[in-house]
């Protein structure tokens, strides 16, 4: 169940093997990492239902979770317009938004633990999330606009000649950005892992050589500790990103651009 290098956190390996007829349901540290993310959502969406006495004043957890909620819902205000022709609140897509946000927060917060596993520097992970997104955010445009929404694909004006091609490209423009939106986080994540990994390798044996090659390496100690609090940033911004991103698709299949 523990792994014995830094890089094996992106190795999928099963903890329980099961195998049904044909089936494999093997319990793997991908599921085992995924189900703790998703326990400790529906654990902060539980609390942010309780009912809040405001009386009582907050303690750091509560004023991080107040934090989370604010600025989930002012993103939700400012990237999703409501639709007065089809009467669609953005306010309704909030709860999806909080949901995905604390999702993507806590597993680009559980693999900077030290040999743990890292789910969202899966692309099979982060791909499967943005298609799924790209897929929902089409449907709920077809379901507002039927027809009409094909309209985001001719940008107003065209020319007749060329509508073929920039349908084309508007289209291939549509999908690329459902791509890029998994690919764009999983990048960011394994980039940053690698760099902490192969950093630490080379101090490490750097250390190894003799006595004072062993003193001047706290200095780049003291730099790989700056790289993993820059880290922590990183995994915030990334997935704050891909909110706003997702909230960008929603806009589009509401109000048509």
């Amino acid at each position: 169940m523990f792994i014995k290098s830094p890089l094996e956190q992106f190795e999928l390996s099963n903890y329980l093997a099961i195998q049904l007829f044909n089936l494999n349901l093997s319990f793997s540290n991908f599921g085992f990492y995924l189900a703790l993310c998703a326990a400790i959502l529906i654990f902060l969406a539980v609390i942010n239902l309780l009912p809040n006495n405001s009386n009582i004043i907050p303690q750091r957890f509560g004023i991080a979770m107040e934090a989370i909620h604010h600025t989930m819902l002012s993103l939700v205000d400012s990237q999703i317009q409501n639709n007065s022709h089809s009467k669609v609140n953005g306010h309704v897509y909030f709860p999806f938004i909080w949901s995905l946000f604390v999702l993507i927060l806590f597993s680009n917060f559980l693999g900077l633990i030290p040999y743990s596993y890292a789910t969202t520097a899966q692309l099979i992970f982060t791909l499967g999330i943005s298609l799924s997104i790209l897929v929902g955010a089409t449907i709920l445009g077809l379901v507002v606009h039927k027809a009409k929404f094909f309209g985001l694909f001719l940008p107003s004006g065209t020319p007749t000649p060329l509508i073929p091609l920039l349908v084309l490209i508007e289209f291939v423009s549509y999908i690329a950005r459902g791509l890029s939106l998994g690919i764009r986080l999983g990048a960011n994540i394994i980039a940053g892992h690698l760099t902490m990994s192969i950093l630490g390798s080379l101090i490490f044996s750097f250390m190894g050589l003799n006595l004072i090659a062993f003193v001047l390496g706290f200095l780049p100690i003291t730099i790989l500790v700056a790289i993993s609090l820059l880290e922590f940033g990183i995994a915030f911004i990334q997935a704050y990103v891909f909110a706003i991103l997702t909230c960008g698709f929603i806009n589009d299949s509401i109000n048509l651009h």
